[in-house]
């Protein structure tokens, strides 16, 4: 190795050696001087020879910069540096002790810059940013030094929930009600759409309405995993075997402390995650074939097991639309988000609920509308009524909405 102040002289030489080359040369002495032109010569007079004094011509203002920038980066790697203990061997030679050094590094600005000289037969002048150049001897820099990663601690909040059930029966079950049934506790809720097709016993309770009501005793004020929820449908299944008649789909869906959406589907129902009026997340539908979809029922092979889930975190403004078959086979997903964006941020979930329940069965009754269902049962074998591609499906109507804030 050599010492700090070696390598300053070394330095030194390099940088003239810099300055010489980037000067502009001294004048030169008339070689012709000498002589004298005519047609007859003069004698010769011996003159004292005086040495012409070259002038010093200043460097170039992009060349004083780089002289003094490399000046300065050589002084401040030297003025930091501290040579290595050293030892001497058998040999009687002089090495470095081998250990890390722990001395502070060399620090140099990051508005220093080399504008290299690459010499006169070449005009290519990069500029290099030190700091950048520098990252391969690791060296700091002064003006970015490392800082560390700051953790804005923000005191996390549980979202409010705001929680509102419509329902509306099919014209011709009024007197009883209809099949549609859901329930809202805490911070959980449901909608279980019965199974119009499904051979009932007279007397008994229906389906929907008995995992309703299971699941609203069984449920309490906490949010449910997706592995809790699908234990307490299976306990509300095995009841409803023995107690009620029928079937049903089912929605049900919990958000958590966490400010996570957790939802088990099964059937045709729908659960809608809706953000600054556009669709955030969606539970999948899962059927057997059109129109016969997954359901819950004493004679259905379907277990809650079965069901799709869906997981998504929520945000304050957001709002969550449950809804059954009756909703989204005559409203397309932009038609709820259209409903929920009409109205302002301080509506009550319980007025859109109404209006989504009111505009799925106006919708409905319309033969010449364009509906999910209607475009799905276009040409198939049995749906003569939708062979042009329009018409709302009447049904039972259930619908719940979620506000978060």
């Amino acid at each position: 190795f050599v010492s700090g102040k070696e390598a300053i002289e070394e330095a030194e030489t390099l940088i003239a050696d810099a300055e010489e080359r980037t000067s502009k040369a001294a004048s030169s002495p008339n070689i012709l001087s000498g002589f004298s032109f005519g047609a007859r010569a003069s004698p010769k007079v011996e003159e004292k020879k005086v040495e012409p004094v070259a002038e010093e011509t200043p460097a170039e203002p992009e060349e004083a910069v780089w002289v003094e920038g490399l000046k300065n980066l050589f002084q401040n790697a030297f003025d930091t540096f501290i040579p290595p203990q050293t030892t001497t061997t058998s040999e009687k030679k002089v090495v470095a002790v081998d250990e890390k050094p722990k001395e502070q590094k060399a620090k140099v600005a990051d508005s220093d810059f080399l504008d290299v000289v690459w010499g006169a037969e070449t005009s290519a002048r990069p500029t290099l940013n030190i700091a950048e150049m520098m990252k391969a001897f690791q060296v700091e820099s002064e003006e970015a030094p490392a800082k560390a990663t700051e953790k804005v601690s923000e005191e996390f909040k549980t979202l409010t929930l705001d929680a509102a059930l419509q329902v509306k029966a099919h014209p011709e079950k009024v007197s009883w009600g209809g099949e549609d049934a859901g329930f809202s506790v805490g911070r959980t809720f449901g909608v279980f759409d019965g199974v119009s097709g499904a051979e009932k016993e007279k007397g008994k309770k229906l389906y929907s309405r008995s995992l309703a009501e299971s699941m609203k005793k069984s449920t309490g004020k906490a949010g449910l995993s997706v592995k809790e929820i699908t234990e307490k449908m299976t306990v509300a299944k095995e009841l409803a075997d023995d107690v009620a008649t029928g079937a049903s789909t089912a929605v049900v869906a919990s958000v958590g402390e966490d400010n996570v959406l957790r939802a088990l589907n099964l059937g045709d129902s729908v659960c809608l995650v809706l953000r600054d009026g556009a669709v955030a997340a969606r539970t999948r539908e899962i059927v057997h074939y059109f129109d016969c979809p997954y359901q819950l029922g004493d004679d259905s092979p379907d277990r809650p097991r079965d069901g799709t889930s869906l997981q998504a975190e929520i945000f304050g403004g957001d709002v969550i639309v449950a809804g059954s078959d009756g909703v989204f086979d005559n409203l397309s997903d932009a038609d709820v988000c259209e409903i929920v964006s009409s109205f302002g941020p301080r509506t009550r979930s319980s007025a859109i609920a109404k209006k989504i329940v009111e505009r799925s069965r106006t919708v409905s009754l319309d033969p010449q509308a364009v509906t999910p269902y209607s475009t799905v049962a276009r040409g198939k074998s049995g749906y003569s009524a939708y062979r042009n591609g329009t018409g709302g499906k009447v049904d039972d109507i259930s619908c719940i909405v979620v506000k978060a804030s």
